[in-house]
């Protein structure tokens, strides 16, 4: 099956008119930009700083009845159509170096984190390498993901009467 590339601003233009858009947490916004500023400090990295803190500004996640766009560094869009499975992961000590210093990093991002505590995984379908959006670190993330289960019809949210995600 051939996946077609959605138009990723168009896409946002309409979940922003529908209501549908979900910003990140502004605690990784201001990481971002705090990384953008050190980028800043040499002479040749300042237009990298630039661009990393206009774009932690202007992330977001869009959610249409067609399809959705993540926007960050680059943006994506896929159409729900496209999609063959959601899965959500756990923050583990790989993700930040492994060793005792990853597993507590991982511990302590997992326990300040409030929603989803991990990436967001997809595939596509026909593909056999998944795609990651770091749903944690978007505001009402329970509620992103509760209105993509809807919206796609694929569910991967555990039942709400164990509460963990």
């Amino acid at each position: 099956m051939s996946v077609t590339k959605l138009d990723g601003k168009l896409l946002l233009e309409q979940a922003e008119n529908s209501g549908r858009v979900y910003q990140v947490k502004s605690g990784w916004r201001k990481m971002q930009i705090f990384a953008g500023l050190l980028c800043c400090l040499l002479v040749f990295t300042i237009p990298l700083g630039i661009w990393i803190i206009v774009r932690a500004r202007r992330a977001r996640m869009g959610l249409t009845v067609e399809g959705f766009a993540f926007t960050y560094l680059t943006t994506i869009a896929y159409r729900w159509s496209d999609i063959e499975s959601f899965s959500l992961i756990g923050m583990s000590g790989s993700m930040f170096g492994g060793g005792l210093v990853g597993v507590a990093t991982a511990a302590a991002v997992e326990k300040k984190t409030q929603g989803l505590k991990g990436p967001l995984r997809f595939t596509l379908k026909g593909k056999k390498r998944p795609i990651m959006i770091p749903a944690h670190t978007i505001e009402n993330s329970i509620e992103m993901a509760r209105e993509m289960e809807r919206l796609s019809g694929l569910s991967f949210l555990p039942s709400e009467e164990t509460g963990e995600f």
